[in-house]
């Protein structure tokens, strides 16, 4: 017997998920990036005012560590505390407090 039309498979077809599916790597790396810098708005955005009211108040720790506050780990607290400062500086930049809008 010979097979009929209706006992082979089925041709593939385009369907939605494939129009989605990115066909090149550059349009893949294109999406990612976008997702990554959307990721990173909104990161930033929460974490700005934190950033800058830490760069606003992290000078007054600086004056116990310079005292002497404590004894033996002082030069790795007073380093931790300028790296953070500094951190908070680059990320607190920008930020716009409230009444000065």
């Amino acid at each position: 017997m010979g097979s009929s039309s209706g006992d082979s498979p089925p041709l593939p077809h385009r369907g939605d998920a494939d129009r989605l599916r990115p066909t090149n790597t550059r349009q893949y790396l294109d999406i990612v990036a976008f997702a990554a810098r959307g990721l990173w708005t909104v990161t930033l955005a929460g974490v700005r005012p934190f950033a800058f009211w830490g760069a606003v108040l992290l000078p007054l720790l600086y004056i116990p560590s310079l005292y002497g506050f404590g004894t033996g780990q002082d030069t790795a607290l007073f380093v931790e505390l300028v790296v953070w400062h500094v951190a908070s500086i680059v990320l607190g930049h920008g930020h716009t407090p409230f009444w000065s809008r």
